[in-house]
C-alpha cells in the first residue's frame, strides 16, 4: 500500500495569498435568503474593483515583498525589514487626495497590523529566536481580521469585506507561516487522501485476508485468543457492528468477553444477550452499577480463558483477519509477550481514512506518547502478573498498562498491517485528544509513576494533550567540543555562543587552505573558538576527526556550520540525554529558514537506503508515520547535529572517513553505536535552524559503503526496527539535506 502520497493537510504556500485584488464572493450560510444575498454581493463588487485598487494599491508590494522575504530569509532578513518592508507599512497610497479614503473600513487597522509585523521581523537577529514569540504572534493573529473591530451597523459593511476578503486570507496566511517558521505552530495533519486510501486500504486487506487464510492452513499451534471489551452506553447499531467484525474474523479460536459496565438504558445488555445466545464464543456480564473502563475492563479479563488477551473497544472494529495475523506472528516467534498492530479511523459512514504506521517497540516514544493505542495483545499470564487495568488513570490506562508491561518484558512484536479501526464519534480522543483534559493528566501520571519505578530522576511536562515531554537534569557541568563541519562566520558563532545553556562550550572551527587559523579570543564566556587548519581534500569524516584530536569536551556535538539553535535548552537537553548510559548518540530537530523540516532522524529502507520520514515538511507535522515533535529511538539521526560522549566515540575510532556526505558518515557511525548495544535517539527538543546552503557529499558513491555497513548491522527480519516497510523510497529525497 502506497502511504507517499500525503493532501488536506497541508498549508497553501504564502504565495497562494499574495494575489489581494480581486474579488471572491463566497455563497451566503442563510438558508432562506442565502442565493439572494450572495447575487447581491456579487453585484455590488462589479463598481467596487476601482475602490479596492486604490485601497490595496500600495499594500500589493508591501506583500510581494513580504513573501519574499519569508520564502528566503537571510540572516540580514532583520536589516531589509527595517530598510524595505517599514516605508511600505502605510497602505494609505501616495499623492492621492480623497477625503474619505483615511476614514475607509480597515485600512488603519491593516497599516497597525502591518506595523506590528515590521516590528516582530526587525527587532532581532535571524533566525528568530522561539521563546518569547508566541505572544507578538497571537496578537498579531487576532488583529489580521482589519474589519472585526468595524460596528455591525456600518454603512456597507458587507460589501467592505469583499473588498478586504483577499488581504484579510493573506494577513492570516503570512502568520501561520511565521508561526511554522519560529516552532510556534500547531502540528499539521498531512494524511493520505481519504478516498484514496480507503480504495487501497480495501484491495490490500483483500489480499491479505487471502494470504492469511491461506497460511491458517498450515499452523500446527492455534491458541485461544480472549477479546476483552467493556461496554457502557453503546449506541446498538455501533455495538453490533463490532462485535460483527469478531464473528467475522477468518481465525477462528477465539472468545469475546464482553461486561456492560452498568449502562442506564436496556438496549446494551438486550443486545448483548441475544448476541451471546447465539454464539458460544461470546461471554457476557452485566455490572449492576457503572465502575469506570479500569474495573469493567479487569471484570472481562477475570473472564477470559485463553492464552492470550486482545482489548477491543465497545465502538472499534477489527479486521477480518486481525486474530489471524496475531496467531501467525505467534507461530514464528511463539515467545513473544506483547503485538501490537497499526491502525486507522473509521467515520460514522464506515469510510476509513488517517492510517497510523508504527515502528517496533521505541521506549523512547512510548514515554512521550501512546504510539502502540491498538491493535493490543498480550499474553494473559504476564497481564495478570502485572495486576491487570490500573484504576486512577481511566482515560490513559492503556498506556498506563503498557509502561508497567515494559518493565517487565522487552519482548513486544510488532505487526505492520492495518488490523484496527479506531472508530470517530465526537468527544471521543480519536477525534481530538483534547476532549478529554482528565485523560491527559493520567498519561503524565502514568509517565511519571513509571519513571520514579525505573528509578529515573526527571519531571514529566504535558506539552501538547496525550503527549509528554521529560526533562533530564544534568548533574555536573559537562564540557561540550561543538565541532562544525565547515568554516563560520562571526555573526554565526555569536548566535550560536549566545544560547551554550550555562555550560563549558569549546567551538572547533576547521579553516581550509594554507591560510595560518590563528589565535582566537573567547568570544562569549564561558565559551571558546579554536580554529584548526585542515585539507581541503579531507572528508567529512576526516575532518571531524581532526577536530575530535583538538577537543578536550566529555560530550561531542557534531554540527554544521551555519546550524543556529532558536531557544534555550537546546544543548542542556542534547547534553542531558548523551548522559544517559544506555545511550549513544543524540540526534536533534533541524528546519530550513522557512519553517520546514530538515531532518527529524534518519531511517533505512531496503539496502540500506537512507529514508528522511518528515523531510520537507511543514514544522511540526503528523503524518502516517506519527509526528516530526515526537522523540523517538532510531537506527540513525544526521550528523548536522548529533551529540556523543567522547569515550564512546572514542572506542569507535571516530567517524569512518571513506564517506564523503555528511549523512551517509553520521548514519555509519550510529550503526556502529547501535551495535555496541547502545541507543540512538531523535529529540524534537533541541530545534536548530539551518541558515546556509549545505554542501553535501555523493549520496551514491557513499550508497555501497553504507549498504554494507548496514547488512552487517544486527536488525529484525524487517529491516530497520524503527522504521515502517510502507515508508516509501520516495521520502527518501529531502528537500534540502
Amino acid at each position: 500500500m502506497n502511504h507517499s502520497t500525503h493532501s488536506g493537510g497541508l498549508p497553501p504556500p504564502l504565495e497562494a495569498f499574495t494575489q489581494v485584488l480581486g474579488f471572491d464572493v463566497p455563497p451566503s450560510h442563510r438558508a432562506r435568503w442565502g442565493s439572494a444575498i450572495t447575487t447581491a454581493k456579487r453585484l455590488g463588487t462589479v463598481g467596487l474593483g476601482p475602490v479596492q485598487r486604490l485601497l490595496l494599491s500600495r499594500q500589493v508590494h508591501f506583500n510581494a515583498l513580504l513573501a519574499s522575504l519569508l520564502r528566503q530569509p537571510e540572516r540580514t532578513l532583520p536589516e531589509r525589514a527595517r530598510r524595505e518592508l517599514a516605508p511600505l507599512a502605510d497602505p494609505l497610497p501616495l499623492g492621492v487626495k480623497a477625503a474619505w479614503l483615511p476614514a475607509a473600513p480597515g485600512l488603519r487597522e491593516q497599516q497597525s497590523w502591518n506595523g506590528a509585523l515590521v516590528a516582530l521581523l526587525s527587532g532581532q537577529d535571524w533566525p528568530l529566536r522561539t521563546d518569547g514569540v508566541r505572544g507578538p504572534l497571537d496578537a498579531l493573529d487576532a488583529r489580521c481580521d482589519v474589519l472585526a473591530s468595524q460596528p455591525p451597523g456600518t454603512v456597507g459593511l458587507p460589501l467592505w469585506r469583499e473588498v478586504w476578503r483577499r488581504q484579510i486570507g493573506f494577513n492570516h496566511a503570512c502568520v501561520r507561516t511565521l508561526r511554522h517558521m519560529l516552532g510556534a505552530a500547531r502540528p499539521v495533519l498531512v494524511m493520505p487522501e481519504p478516498e484514496a486510501y480507503a480504495r487501497a486500504a480495501r484491495e490490500q486487506e483483500a489480499r491479505d485476508v487471502r494470504a492469511a487464510t491461506t497460511a491458517l492452513e498450515g499452523l500446527t499451534r492455534r491458541p485461544l485468543i480472549s477479546l476483552v471489551t467493556p461496554a457502557w452506553e453503546t449506541p446498538v447499531e455501533v455495538l453490533q457492528a463490532c462485535i460483527a467484525s469478531v464473528t467475522a474474523q477468518v481465525y477462528p479460536h477465539w472468545e469475546l468477553c464482553i461486561v456492560d459496565d452498568g449502562s442506564r438504558g436496556a438496549g446494551v445488555a438486550a443486545t448483548l444477550r441475544r448476541l451471546a445466545a447465539g454464539d458460544a464464543r461470546i461471554r457476557f456480564e452485566r455490572l449492576p452499577e457503572n465502575q469506570g473502563i479500569a474495573r469493567a475492563t479487569n471484570a472481562a479479563l477475570a473472564m477470559a480463558r485463553g492464552e492470550f488477551v486482545g482489548f477491543l473497544d465497545h465502538d472499534d472494529l477489527l479486521a477480518p483477519h486481525a486474530l489471524a495475523e496475531v496467531a501467525l506472528r505467534l507461530a514464528s516467534a511463539p515467545d513473544t509477550e506483547v503485538l501490537y498492530s497499526d491502525e486507522d479511523k473509521v467515520d460514522a459512514g464506515g469510510q476509513r481514512f488517517a492510517p497510523y504506521l508504527k515502528p517496533e517497540l521505541s521506549p523512547e516514544l512510548l514515554r512521550a506518547v501512546n504510539y502502540v493505542c491498538h491493535f493490543l495483545v498480550v499474553r494473559t499470564s504476564l497481564l495478570r502478573e502485572v495486576g491487570g487495568i490500573r484504576p486512577g488513570f481511566e482515560g490513559a490506562q492503556d498506556h498506563e498498562l503498557l509502561l508497567r508491561l515494559m518493565e517487565r518484558t522487552r519482548r513486544f512484536a510488532h505487526i505492520p498491517k492495518v488490523l484496527y479501526h479506531w472508530r470517530t464519534l465526537p468527544g471521543s480522543t480519536a477525534t481530538d485528544a483534547s476532549a478529554k483534559p482528565a485523560a491527559s493528566e493520567a498519561g503524565r501520571r502514568a509517565v511519571t509513576a513509571h519513571l520514579e519505578r525505573a528509578g529515573e530522576a526527571a519531571t514529566v511536562e504535558t506539552s501538547a494533550p496525550g503527549l509528554y515531554r521529560i526533562r533530564r537534569s544534568i548533574a555536573h557541568r559537562p564540557r561540550v567540543s561543538v565541532l562544525l563541519s565547515g568554516e563560520s562566520t562571526e555573526a554565526g558563532l555569536e548566535s550560536l555562543l549566545a544560547l551554550t545553556d550555562g555550560l563549558e562550550v569549546e567551538v572547533l572551527v576547521p579553516v581550509f587552505g594554507g591560510r595560518e587559523p590563528g589565535a582566537a579570543a573567547s568570544v562569549a564566556s564561558p565559551a571558546k573558538v579554536v580554529r584548526v587548519r585542515v585539507e581541503r581534500t579531507l572528508t567529512p569524516g576526516a575532518v571531524a576527526n581532526r577536530l575530535l584530536r583538538a577537543s578536550s569536551g566529555d560530550l561531542v556535538l557534531s554540527l554544521d556550520a551555519g546550524t543556529l539553535p532558536t531557544e534555550p535548552g537546546w544543548l542542556a537537553e542534547l547534553s542531558s540525554q548523551a548522559l544517559r548510559p544506555d545511550v549513544g548518540v543524540v540526534g536533534a530537530r533541524i528546519l530550513s529558514p522557512e519553517g520546514h523540516v530538515l531532518h527529524a532522524g534518519l531511517c533505512f529502507g531496503s539496502e540500506g537506503r537512507l529514508l528522511r520520514p518528515f523531510a520537507g515538511l511543514p514544522d511540526p507535522s503528523l503524518r502516517d508515520f506519527g509526528g516530526s515533535h515526537w522523540p523517538r529511538d532510531l537506527l540513525a539521526v544526521s550528523s548536522a547535529c548529533a551529540m556523543i560522549r567522547r569515550d564512546v566515540l572514542e572506542s569507535l575510532g571516530g567517524w569512518d572517513e571513506s564517506f564523503t556526505s555528511d549523512d551517509a558518515r553520521g548514519a555509519e557511525l550510529c550503526l556502529r553505536v547501535g551495535a555496541r548495544g547502545l541507543r540512538v535517539l531523535y529529540t524534537p527538543h533541541a530545534r536548530l535552524v539551518r541558515t546556509q546552503a549545505r554542501s553535501d557529499g555523493d549520496d551514491a558513491r557513499d550508497a555501497p559503503r553504507l549498504r554494507e555497513a548496514w547488512t552487517r548491522h544486527p536488525r529484525t527480519p524487517r529491516g530497520d526496527p524503527f522504521g515502517h516497510p510502507c515508508l516509501e523510497p520516495s521520502d527518501a529525497e529531502g528537500t534540502d539535506r
